[in-house]
């Protein structure tokens, strides 16, 4: 896990080549990095900046959330989107990359923390793996709520029931698990905490924009604490370009601000929509 002595704003750009780079589910790959330092200092929530080799003919940076630190090494999960994810799906063991990180605001764990829901849509589980790994060797009772369109694009599963991570499914066409959204899963468990024995929980949630926005008004109903992931996408993810900003209610009013620096991890109430 993450080396408390290393200070959260350093950021290391590591030249690097991949370790290994496998489809995990349809259209979604994991890589494996070797990056000593970014290993040594990410903290779950936070991202990488990806700069492929010359080769690929591609001059821009992509961000990946940190999936996973394993000893030295980093993994990342993402799914093919466009150019720069298909570019990236063809490189293989030994392939050189750029990485920048690690980058952003990590989630936030209090120290009195009772119980964690992990909700995760899509590839934005991947956003909370290493947050479910960290709150497990903590001891803090995890349940993972993981929703897909269907069962060929579904993540992280096996993933979260190896580290002990009660995990529910929920998929769009009903394939696998509850047939549904996976905020409906968030629902019934807020609904009835006493059948769950889940008592004053803190929401963790990534995953798309509709999703994010649908688990605030679940969790505002049940006054639950809650952060979320964002994930607009960015150009720089430094901060300059301002293309990632996202509407955030302030001591001071309403502001933008920007979701690589000020974010990704955001509180949920202060999310305006």
């Amino acid at each position: 896990m993450p080396d408390s002595s290393v200070p959260s704003t350093c950021k290391f750009d590591i030249d690097t080549e991949i370790i290994s780079n496998m489809e995990v589910a349809q259209d979604h790959f994991l890589l494996y990095c070797n990056c000593p330092e970014i290993a040594s200092s990410a903290q779950p929530g936070q991202f990488v900046h990806v700069l492929m080799t010359d080769e690929s003919g591609l001059l821009l940076r992509r961000p990946f959330t940190i999936y996973g630190i394993h000893g030295s090494q980093i993994s990342m999960l993402y799914q093919v989107i466009g150019e720069g994810t298909a570019a990236l799906a063809q490189m293989g063991s030994g392939a050189s990359i750029h990485v920048l990180g690690p980058l952003g605001k990590a989630f936030c764990i209090p120290s009195d923390i009772q119980a964690a829901i992990l909700v995760g849509g899509g590839a934005g589980i991947a956003s909370l793996m290493l947050l479910a790994s960290e709150l497990r060797n903590s001891g803090v009772r995890t349940v993972g709520l993981v929703g897909a369109t269907n069962g060929e694009r579904l993540l992280s599963v096996s993933d979260l029931q190896q580290i002990d991570v009660e995990t529910h499914i929920a998929t769009d066409d009903g394939s696998v698990g509850r047939h549904g959204f996976v905020t409906e899963l968030l629902s019934d468990i807020l609904e009835r905490p006493q059948k769950n024995s889940l008592r004053s929980p803190t929401i963790y949630a990534c995953g798309p924009h509709p999703m994010l926005r649908a688990v605030t008004e679940v969790t505002r109903l049940h006054h639950t604490p809650t952060q979320l992931a964002m994930e607009n996408r960015m150009g720089c993810a430094l901060g300059v370009c301002l293309g990632c900003v996202c509407k955030v209610r302030t001591d001071d009013g309403v502001e933008y601000q920007r979701v690589c620096t000020e974010g990704p991890v955001f509180n949920a109430e202060d999310i305006v929509w």
